[in-house]
C-alpha cells in the first residue's frame, strides 16, 4: 500500500492540474484554522473573505462525532460560493465507489484514517444527477493509506472510494460543482 506522501511529481499531473493550486490555498487555511497562523492586519476585510478559526472547526468536528451514531455519514456545509464548496465530513462505513463527471474533490485529512482508492474501473456502475456515477466498488485502482493533514486532488472522471473501518473525518473541496437545483 502506498503512502500518499510516497506519489511522485508525475503521479499528481492531471488535466485540473491548476486546481491543485487551490486545493493548496485550502491546506493554508486549514492550517491557519489549526491555529498555526494568525492574521494580525488590522486592514479592512475584502469582501467575501471569511475565516472559520481552529475553535470553529473543532466545535463542528466535535458536534459531527456527536451526531454520527450508526449513519454512513454527517456533514456540515462550512462554505457554498460560485463554482465551489467546502465541507467537513465524517465518515462512518465505507463510502460508495464514484465518479464526478465534471467535478474536482480535494480531500483533507483530519481525524482518523481511511484507504483511499482512486482509479481503475467502478464495478456495476450507475447514472446519477449531477452528472456522476456510483458503483459496489473499484477494479483496480491505487490504494493508499489517508490521514490527518494528508491531502488528495481527484480530477473529474476518475473513480474514487474511501474504506473506512473508523470514523474518519476530512475537509472536502469540491471545485465546479454541479448545481444543487
Amino acid at each position: 500500500m502506498k503512502k500518499i506522501s510516497e506519489l511522485s511529481v508525475a503521479e499528481f499531473q492531471s488535466p485540473g492540474y491548476l486546481k491543485l493550486a487551490f486545493a493548496v490555498s485550502g491546506l493554508l487555511l486549514y492550517s491557519i484554522a489549526q491555529g498555526q497562523g494568525a492574521l494580525n492586519d488590522e486592514s479592512e476585510e475584502p469582501e467575501d473573505y471569511v475565516r472559520w478559526d481552529s475553535a470553529y472547526i473543532q466545535s463542528v468536528a466535535d458536534r459531527l462525532e456527536t451526531e454520527l451514531g450508526d449513519k454512513a455519514l454527517v456533514w456540515e456545509t462550512v462554505g457554498n460560493y460560485d463554482g465551489h464548496s467546502m465541507y467537513l465530513v465524517l465518515r462512518g462505513r465505507t463510502s460508495p465507489a464514484e465518479v464526478h463527471e465534471t467535478e474536482s474533490d480535494i480531500q483533507i485529512g483530519v481525524r482518523g484514517t481511511a484507504l483511499s482508492i482512486v482509479g481503475g474501473e467502478l464495478v456495476d456502475a450507475e447514472s446519477l444527477p449531477r452528472k456522476q456515477q456510483r458503483g459496489k466498488s473499484i477494479d483496480g485502482g491505487m490504494r493508499g493509506e489517508t490521514g490527518p493533514g494528508d491531502m488528495i486532488h481527484i480530477p473529474p472522471g476518475i473513480p474514487h472510494q474511501l474504506i473506512v473501518d473508523q470514523p474518519y473525518m476530512y475537509l472536502l473541496f469540491k471545485l465546479d460543482e454541479e448545481p444543487l437545483g
